[in-house]
């Protein structure tokens, strides 16, 4: 003989313990988004503006010197004394170096203002948190909070 097995009910003690658990989820989530600050947090429209103001300035400030660099270099005649061109050979080589630096600044001040568009700006590369006021002031490209900027100093001594 065949048993009619009939689907399981929904008991109100189902129902109440299903909404229970909902309920309970629902406050840690809104907590853990009120959790996280915004990295921009304590700076002002206005204040972020001259940050961007000052980042767009370096930017153009910097590019304006490698170009002027590469210029140069192109306008030096060779010389055919050796000593003369071994000079020559350090001179440029600190350019180069000189020309690595700032294209490494660069790359640190579009970062930045790609993280101002993304809405991230200020917020440290390794540990997340948001770099602190002062220094980004100080240095609006920081990619790092000063503990972190430390700790990574101190471990390529």
């Amino acid at each position: 003989m065949k048993k009619n097995k009939k689907p399981a009910k929904h008991t109100k003690k189902a129902a109440k313990a299903k909404a229970g658990e909902k309920a309970r989820r629902a406050p840690r989530a809104a907590k853990a988004k009120s959790a996280v600050k915004h990295p921009a947090e304590g700076f002002t429209k206005k204040e972020l503006a001259e940050i961007k103001t000052k980042l767009d300035e370096m930017r153009g400030s910097l590019s304006k010197n490698v170009e002027d660099k590469k210029n140069l270099d192109m306008l030096e005649p060779e010389v055919g004394d050796s000593i003369d061109q071994a000079t020559q050979s350090l001179d440029k080589e600190i350019l180069f170096e000189l020309s690595d630096n700032e294209r490494k600044m660069l790359d640190s001040i579009d970062a930045a203002l790609r993280k101002m568009d993304n809405g991230v700006y200020g917020l440290c590369e390794h540990c997340k948190t948001p770099i602190e006021k002062k220094r980004i002031k100080a240095l609006p490209s920081a990619r790092y909070c000063l503990p972190c900027q430390s700790g990574s100093e101190k471990s390529r001594q």
